[in-house]
């Protein structure tokens, strides 16, 4: 695993808590250091295999 890789992926498990909590994907997205909410989703679906909202609704 890359050093990239290695960050991507604890960019999104800091995330989880954060979606779970009911922050905006736009303000998660900024507080991780992405440059927008679109980055972040694109990165969040990748390694996740699902948007962050989609996650949301599965803890419902």
């Amino acid at each position: 695993m890359t050093f990239t890789e290695w960050r991507q992926r604890l960019r999104t498990m800091a995330a989880l808590p954060l979606l779970a909590e009911g922050q905006t994907v736009e303000t998660i997205a900024f507080d991780l250091g992405y440059s927008s909410a679109s980055a972040f989703i694109v990165m969040f679906r990748k390694l996740m295999g699902m948007t962050p909202d989609e996650f949301r609704k599965g803890q419902e």
